[in-house]
């Protein structure tokens, strides 16, 4: 496979950020422009920052953009969000937009996009609901090649504390500890262990649609 190019939105968050540095490391791709509102921790040769103050202006930067397998990391929550209508901005109107530039380059070929376990746009759960909203939009879309991944609790290095998480990470080491041989877990997953899965997908180049769930993850990222 010749050398290919990633365009990343969301690299500071917790998939973004391993999806950056794995794709730095591997020499299958040469290059990973990255979407962000500020500076990112990592400076290397490969890495092209595109810094937009506002995401509302996501069309304005496209001609940035051009690239062969596009991520999608993009991610938050209500309270961090402060409404609503904020969170879905970011969790499901960006990474829309992102998408719609992402088929307008010309050298497009897949949509990589983190949602979650359980979404679902007829669901009573506001956060699964709009995480079903985003996967119906993005399948309307018609992309050539379309992942979604699905992670059940999400575990890895954030700035603030999140106890169910914290809880996750004390049973998932149990879970792991009488699973013998096996890396899957119960009940949550590594932000390394899906950006893992999302490189080696993507590296793949599968035309169509596929949603790949916790369980096949952790089998494409130990493989």
């Amino acid at each position: 496979m010749s050398a290919r190019k990633a365009v990343i939105i969301g690299a500071t968050g917790l998939v973004g950020r391993q999806l950056v540095r794995l794709i730095l490391k591997d020499d299958r791709y040469d290059s990973v422009v990255i979407i962000t509102r500020s500076p990112f921790e990592i400076q290397d040769p490969k890495l092209v920052e595109v810094r937009i103050k506002n995401f509302d202006d996501l069309q304005k930067h496209s001609s940035k953009m051009n690239g062969h397998d596009f991520f999608c990391a993009l991610g938050t929550t209500r309270q961090k969000a402060g409404s609503k209508a904020a969170f879905l901005r970011v969790d499901v109107e960006y990474p829309i937009a992102f998408a719609k530039i992402a088929s307008q380059q010309k050298d497009f070929q897949q949509f990589l996009a983190v949602t979650s376990i359980g979404a679902n746009s007829s669901s009573p759960l506001f956060y699964n609901k709009a995480k079903g909203q985003l996967e119906d939009e993005l399948q309307k879309m018609k992309l050539k090649s379309l992942k979604i991944f699905q992670p059940s609790l999400l575990i890895g290095d954030r700035n603030e504390f999140r106890f169910l998480e914290e809880l996750a990470k004390v049973i998932s080491g149990i879970a792991t500890f009488f699973v013998i041989g096996s890396k899957k877990r119960v009940g949550a997953i590594r932000d390394v262990e899906v950006a893992k899965a999302m490189v080696e997908t993507a590296l793949k180049n599968q035309e169509g649609f596929e949603r790949i769930k916790p369980g096949k993850m952790i089998d494409i990222a130990y493989s």
